[in-house]
């Protein structure tokens, strides 16, 4: 990182680049002259290059006003006062949890279909969102965004605006065990198993015979991963004869807590069968270690209770899910297990008028997390996903994969659905507007009539656009197939951000202020037109996502048609959000962080960093780099204009730079040359401080709009 301040910049700059051209500096030094740009001055980005008023791969902060810039995408989660339950023992809501500094453990499920051990982090997601209310069985009440994913019984996943009453979620069982005061957790899929076994099996294998996993803080529902220690039986029963037990099982205090945790699971019909099934386990054990004392405590018991018996065995049960009779209890049990599984219901779906500031997890390899109403949701939303398919199961020619997705996904920058059926089922899935005033403001002032503006976003949810817009095929490291996308809110997002660029201009005109450059024009935080800008920008970010969303549904229904083996989605990377404006604290002040062309760094963030279509692509993990405000690079970053690389590349240059990619080869996409992007692996290079690559991914397939 290298620092450039001349003398009349009130900030200065800072690149994680040596090779800055000479446009792109003159942007950079502009934006520092500013008089609002506040934190720690301009951070370059290493793919940074010219754009639009200021430098592509630039972010900055800044104080009581913004710069209209491109718009990106934010999925938004949960009401921030909704909680999660954590490994060390306690629970915290999620605007709790965003205050935190370091990553925190969480209980996830496995690729295995398991509970695990999930390292997480909590961001802001949105502001103002729309929600939605979710209660389960049991009465849990889960306040959220509707288009946030909840995991279903089967491991799948349903958007919570889709979900309908009796639908079975995957439930997380958490109890404590009465004799010796630890923790037990099962999803209902196989038998329960202590939390602490499990976080340190997780971690470290099985645990070997004749060792002890042990709570260094002697608090047994602190299963943190940093309060395990292996230890050998001896050891460890030596530990407690000098330090003494942490858990005095005759309290009078503790057995009243017990009695009442049996009555509260007593009043549960999926608590009272877990019970059963405990009981039935500690009896059946009791028989084997004590078979002479069983013996005679049972001996009579055949002539005493065979009426009793024949009567309960053979007389009728409801099910008290759905009130179906069935001839006897073990045919009860049966129509259980089979008809309702082992999880929790779904009691209401109901949207609700309030509407505020969301938050949700990122949760490292597993993507999921479980909330405190004992329910597991995805973590935040995707714009690469990693198939279970190997690049060996790919056929040899990928063309009808490409020409399969290109007919499904509208492309180029006027590319829109042609169907009446497909523009209405998009008016469906369209987020609502903040309020009435911005509706008008973008049917009216920006689109021309409500019609209008309906037609637009309706025909282009779903659709790729043109330009560095794309859709790929990734190989792994591991010869994993990845797909990854790249496409944000069309030309709506554009049109929002024409019109308040030119308003933001009107001002600077009408206050006398003179600006390097006129698309630097800002607006003022305490004016209406910045609560309009940022509430149109919000909605055109709702758009975004679930533009990005329907793509990808039509990508992975396209790959199911024309690759015979079947698959699932075994992980989703982070959404990488490269032009927004968020609000964050950075050096003790709140301002407002401007990414353009870069993403969000922070310690744990997952990030995708796509090269050209000829070069690498990266799944990322953030360090947290305070000077870089938590960011780094969006991509390898354009080393010359679309007018240059036609200029500069024939056809020929295209194919032979593109080998081994099923690309489009023709005149359309020759601006889109790998050559005219920078060396991806030197981009990477000059920010290892920045962030960690988790995968390097290989491009064999990509399609691009005109």
């Amino acid at each position: 990182m290298k620092v450039i301040k001349d003398d009349d910049m009130l900030r200065p700059i800072k690149a994680w680049t040596d090779h800055i051209e000479e446009t792109a500096l003159t942007q950079a030094k502009n934006l520092a002259r500013l008089p609002f740009i506040a934190g720690n001055g301009v951070a370059l980005m290493p793919d940074v290059h010219a754009g639009k008023g200021s430098t592509v791969g630039s972010v900055i902060a800044t104080e009581k006003a913004v710069i209209p810039a491109a718009v990106g995408v934010d999925i938004g989660c949960f009401r921030g006062d909704m909680k999660v339950p954590l490994l060390d023992g306690t629970q915290a809501t999620f605007i709790e949890l965003e205050t935190r500094t370091e990553p925190f453990w969480v209980y996830s499920i496995n690729a295995d279909g398991k509970v695990a051990p999930g390292k997480a982090r909590c961001v802001k997601t949105r502001s103002n969102a729309e929600l939605i209310r979710v209660v389960v069985s049991g009465g849990d009440e889960i306040i959220c965004t509707p288009d946030h994913e909840f995991m279903m019984n089967d491991g799948s996943y349903k958007q919570a605006k889709d979900l309908s009453f009796n639908d079975s979620l995957m439930p997380l069982y958490r109890r404590w065990q009465t004799r010796d005061g630890y923790e037990s957790v099962s999803n209902g899929k196989g038998s329960s198993k202590l939390t602490h076994i499990m976080v340190w099996e997780y971690f470290n294998g099985p645990v070997p015979e004749g060792h002890i996993v042990h709570h260094k803080s002697h608090i047994h529902f602190d299963n943190d991963p940093s309060n395990m220690k292996l230890m050998t039986a001896s050891d460890h029963s030596r530990h407690h004869r000098t330090v003494g037990h942490s858990f005095n099982n005759a309290d009078p205090v503790f057995q009243r807590m017990r009695l009442a945790g049996i009555q509260r699971r007593s009043a549960n019909p999926l608590e009272r069968e877990e019970m059963a099934r405990i009981g039935k386990e500690n009896i059946e054990r009791y028989m084997r270690e004590n078979p002479e004392h069983f013996a005679n405590a049972v001996k009579d018991n055949g002539k005493r209770g065979a009426l009793y018996l024949t009567s309960f065995n053979t007389s009728p049960r409801a099910c008290d899910d759905c009130g179906e009779t069935l001839t006897n209890p073990a045919a009860l049990r049966w129509h259980k297990q089979k008809e309702h599984g082992y999880n929790h219901k779904v009691l209401l779906v109901q949207p609700i008028e309030e509407r505020a500031d969301v938050y949700c997890l990122q949760v490292e390899e597993h993507h999921n997390f479980a909330l405190a109403a004992g329910v597991f949701v995805h973590n935040c939303g995707m714009n690469a996903v990693r198939l279970s398919l190997k690049a060996s199961d790919l056929p040899d020619s990928l063309t009808a994969i490409r020409r399969q997705i290109e007919r499904d996904v509208p492309l180029g920058a006027g590319g829109g659905h042609k169907r009446e059926s497909d523009r209405d089922a998009n008016l469906r899935r369209l987020p609502v507007m903040p309020n009435e005033r911005v509706q008008d403001i973008i049917a009216d002032k920006i689109v021309g009539s409500m019609p209008k503006l309906f037609d637009k976003i309706s025909a282009q949810l779903g659709t790729l656009g043109s330009g560095n817009h794309f859709i790929e095929i990734c190989i792994d490291e591991n010869q994993d197939v990845w797909v990854m996308l790249h496409s944000g809110s069309r030309g709506i997002g554009n049109m929002i951000g024409t019109h308040f660029i030119s308003k933001a201009k009107k001002t600077m005109e009408k206050y006398h202020i003179h600006l390097p450059d006129g698309d630097l024009a800002y607006i003022p935080e305490d004016t209406e037109d910045f609560q309009d800008y940022m509430d149109a920008v919000q909605w055109a970010q709702d758009y975004a996502l679930e533009n990005r969303k329907v793509m990808m549904e039509k990508v992975i229904a396209a790959l199911r048609l024309t690759i015979p083996k079947d698959f699932t989605i075994t992980q989703e990377a982070i959404n990488c959000h490269h032009n927004y404006v968020e609000k964050e604290n950075h050096f003790g002040k709140n301002l407002w962080v401007t990414r353009k062309g870069a993403i969000r760094a922070r310690d744990g963030d997952l990030g995708i960093i796509p090269g050209s279509m000829g070069q690498k692509s990266y799944i990322v993990r953030g360090k947290g780099e305070l000077q870089s405000y938590c960011s780094c690079s969006h991509g390898a970053g354009r080393q010359m204009s679309r007018a240059k690389a036609r200029q500069t590349f024939t056809l020929d240059d295209l194919r032979k730079q593109t080998e081994g990619v099923e690309c489009r080869k023709d005149d359309a996409v020759l601006d889109e040359i790998p050559g005219a992007y920078k060396d991806i692996d030197t981009v990477m290079a000059n920010q290892t401080d920045l962030v960690e690559v988790l995968h390097t991914l290989k491009q064999v397939m990509c399609v691009k709009g005109n």
